[in-house]
């Protein structure tokens, strides 16, 4: 039996029962992917993880599936001492913006029903999203007057 005075267990055995009913549910190839995803989110210290996908992967990255990666993220992330809150963070649909399609993001359950907080959010992940294009084409416009290559292996 699990002892309910030890949180971080109780975040665990959360976040592995969650596993296991994906991988129930889903189809071997995408559930196999969102490890995939995980592994690399984990291993890269729960920071910024990019993303190549060849076409087979690239058809398995559906919406769902990021939303479940999110989920999974907050589950984790609630076995870490002081974070055990972030296992009741829900996934919220910031919705389209100049740079973003679909955008979404794992917050807490009052943010997630404050539509003024949301807004903000899409128009912040906006505003990156334009400087950093801002930048790549400064930094294309450098190379190019350079005589270097702007070609970016990374960037589709």
């Amino acid at each position: 039996m699990t002892d309910p005075e030890d949180p971080a267990r109780v975040a665990r055995l959360r976040y592995e029962l969650y596993v296991e009913t994906l991988r129930a549910r889903m189809p071997q190839e995408q559930f196999d992917l969102l490890m995939k995803i995980m592994r690399m989110w984990a291993e890269s210290g729960d920071g910024t993880v990019r993303l190549k996908h060849d076409s087979p992967e690239k058809k398995l990255f559906t919406p769902e599936l990021q939303q479940e990666f999110l989920s999974l993220m907050g589950l984790l992330g609630a076995t870490r001492p002081g974070h055990e809150d972030q296992a009741d963070h829900v996934v919220a649909q910031l919705g389209d913006g100049e740079h973003n399609r679909g955008a979404m993001s794992l917050v807490p359950p009052e943010v997630a029903a404050d539509p003024a907080k949301l807004r903000a959010m899409r128009d912040e992940l906006e505003s990156k999203a334009r400087r950093r294009s801002s930048d790549r084409e400064a930094v294309e416009g450098i190379a190019q007057a350079s005589g270097m290559s702007t070609t970016d292996p990374d960037h589709d």
